[in-house]
């Protein structure tokens, strides 16, 4: 009896670590007008509880560092109208409308915008299974077939990298991993080189990353990679998006 109660209780404590639920969706909201800053949000329906959450992330794209993030504080209580219990999809997610809410004043006064959004130059989901997961090739134009401007090299790898004291449900999960990532112009010089020297706040038990979509708008960079971490019922799939400046870029 005593190892069913402490299977559930490890089971709980995962499930509350977690920032996503079993399968997020994602839209990357654009950059600023000056490329300064860069947004996208993800949204879900939490695995276990069938809660919808969501959350908007806006970046510096100099250092890559957060400017601000906002998160759906999501009760049981709204789950029920009339004593009836609702059932959400990513389609209807209302938490996404909450969040959007509560970013517009800061992604206005920042002038992000999906006018702003650049080239996409890459889009991976998890559905393209014919492409390599941690390596992809790209050109930042999209008006002529010719090829005008350097191709660039985009190569990420994922470091395993248990933390100094996990919890012990993490036994349980693949090791995490640490980020990093590399651009190169076609002569090979690297242009761009991001690497995580210690976990990143809500993507410290991630275990794969994967490369989604690359955005570049004049000589800034958004990259958003597909996550795999811990969740309560499996794996759940997540988002994170690193941005940089690709030097030497006209």
């Amino acid at each position: 009896m005593k190892s069913i109660v402490y299977a559930v209780l490890i089971l709980f404590i995962a499930h509350s670590v977690l920032n996503a639920g079993n399968l997020a969706s994602v839209n990357f909201l654009g950059f600023s007008d000056d490329g300064k800053f860069a947004a996208f949000e993800q949204y879900w329906i939490q695995d276990g509880s069938g809660f919808p959450e969501a959350e908007i992330i806006i970046i510096s794209t100099c250092d890559n560092s957060v400017v601000e993030s906002y998160k759906t504080s999501w009760s049981e209580e709204m789950m029920y109208v009339d004593g009836v219990e609702l059932y959400y999809e990513n389609s209807s997610n209302p938490a996404r409308e909450i969040v959007q809410q509560s970013a517009r004043s800061l992604l206005d006064s920042l002038d992000i915008s999906p006018v702003n959004q650049g080239i996409h130059c890459i889009s991976h989901p998890l559905t393209d299974t014919g492409v390599e997961e941690e390596y992809a090739s790209f050109v930042p134009w999209a008006s002529s077939r010719m090829w005008s401007r350097p191709e660039y090299n985009l190569s990420i790898i994922n470091h395993e990298v248990m933390p100094d004291s996990p919890p012990e449900w993490l036994s349980m999960f693949e090791t995490p991993v640490l980020l990093e990532l590399i651009i190169t112009d076609s002569n090979g010089d690297e242009v761009m080189h991001l690497i995580d020297d210690s976990p990143i706040s809500g993507y410290e038990y991630v275990s794969s990353y994967r490369i989604r979509d690359v955005y570049v708008f004049n000589d800034a960079v958004a990259i958003i990679l597909n996550a795999i971490e811990p969740g309560f019922e499996g794996q759940d799939f997540v988002f994170r998006m690193v941005t940089g400046v690709i030097e030497g870029m006209d």
